[in-house]
């Protein structure tokens, strides 16, 4: 069973940090079978205007669910592949936490990004855990608490890692993963979430 990295991880931090989750080659497995998914370009709403979603998205999991961001960018999840039910099952056999969907993001180069924010959206429940794998390029992750003036902790998240977001990490908290203007690798996240859970 893979060890917790306590050197990456504040204690005061509801996150935990496992860079060899997955071994080299399933992460490569992974990333060949997650490049063919059913990826879209969104279009967010910013001061009444649409913009373009600076990364590339999609989601799994439960039939007939739906995932609201933002007011104005609405996910709608097609069927379990195999490989990522068999993902999903794997993460929650070693946390203990239930997954019902997961979302993608591919950030095709450094350039795709995804700003300051919580997933804090009503759809996922109290109290939610997010367990996020990375394949791909190693970018910076960066998280901070929402009180005013707290300083950030970045993590870099290798190909193959998982990242968790623990209970109360939504509703305290909010996370980045910021422009790279040196990276010209291709990364891709899967967010493992809860969906419709009351508790």
């Amino acid at each position: 069973m893979q060890q917790l990295t306590l050197f990456d991880v504040p204690s005061t931090l509801p996150v935990e940090h496992y860079p060899g989750f997955l071994h080299h080659s399933e992460a490569d497995a992974l990333m060949v079978h997650c490049k063919a998914l059913q990826w879209q370009q969104n279009e967010i709403r910013m001061l009444g205007k649409p913009l373009q979603v600076p990364r590339l998205e999609c989601m799994y999991g439960k039939d007939g669910a739906s995932y609201l961001y933002s007011g104005s960018v609405n996910l709608n999840a097609h069927l379990w592949t195999p490989e990522l039910l068999s993902l999903r099952d794997r993460i929650t056999a070693f946390c203990g936490h239930e997954f019902d969907i997961v979302i993608g993001n591919r950030y095709r180069t450094g350039l795709d990004s995804i700003g300051w924010h919580s997933d804090d959206e009503p759809s996922m429940g109290y109290r939610p855990a997010i367990a996020s794998i990375s394949l791909g390029a190693c970018r910076k992750f960066s998280i901070k608490s929402k009180v005013k003036g707290s300083k950030a902790t970045h993590f870099w998240l290798e190909h193959g890692s998982l990242l968790l977001m623990l209970p109360g990490c939504q509703e305290g908290y909010v996370h980045q993963l910021p422009k790279d203007n040196n990276c010209f690798l291709e990364r891709i996240n899967l967010t493992f979430r809860p969906y419709g859970r009351l508790k």
